[in-house]
């Protein structure tokens, strides 16, 4: 074997490592086409990109009919929420400093639901909520706030004036308890 191969086809059959290297890049490079075709550039994330497309089609009618909600906010951007019946919340950070860069996201709720149901954690956690009060949501009031690693513990007074532990994991954002407590700094 001391000729090198005439053929191109023949380095192939030589060297299937090139075949394999060269036919496991093609999801890679599809990638990064679709990326491209959207405007995301080389490292974007084409699935999270269809997925606001979708809401953003999905909402449309929505947008034209709903009230926005503007928080008030210490940050140095304005922040704009639009709740729509689809159960869909479109997010527009608007910085104050320039208000031409403004973001937009919509936060598809039925993906947080449906990833807390794949969660075992999130599973053991809905089994620990307490069931919805009758006559709407309870009004609250943030007395303290601590982060403890992976866990943040929120001191919460209730409308009724009794107060609540509640912990929320901070990588998923799903509750994981709540307890009642004193209406005291921790």
């Amino acid at each position: 074997m001391d000729r090198f191969p005439d053929k191109w086809w023949q380095w192939l059959l030589m060297y299937p490592t090139i075949v394999l290297a060269l036919g496991g890049a093609i999801p890679q490079y599809y990638q990064w086409a679709s990326a491209a075709n959207h405007g995301l550039g080389f490292a974007g994330n084409v699935k999270l990109a269809e997925e606001q497309d979708k809401a953003w089609q999905r909402n449309l009618d929505c947008l034209r009919a709903i009230d926005h909600i503007k928080p008030g906010s210490s940050t140095n951007y304005a922040i704009d929420l639009v709740s729509c019946p689809s159960g869909d919340i479109l997010v527009t950070l608007t910085p104050l400093q320039n208000p031409n860069q403004q973001i937009s996201h919509w936060i598809v709720t039925s993906d947080l639901f449906t990833q807390s149901a794949r969660s075992l954690f999130s599973i053991s956690a809905m089994a620990q909520e307490a069931p919805p009060r009758p006559g709407g949501p309870v009004e609250t009031r943030i007395i303290d706030t601590r982060k403890d690693g992976a866990v943040v513990t929120r001191r919460i007074q209730l409308s009724d004036s009794s107060c609540v532990d509640q912990t929320i994991d901070t990588y998923t954002g799903r509750r994981i308890d709540q307890k009642p407590a004193a209406c005291s700094r921790f």
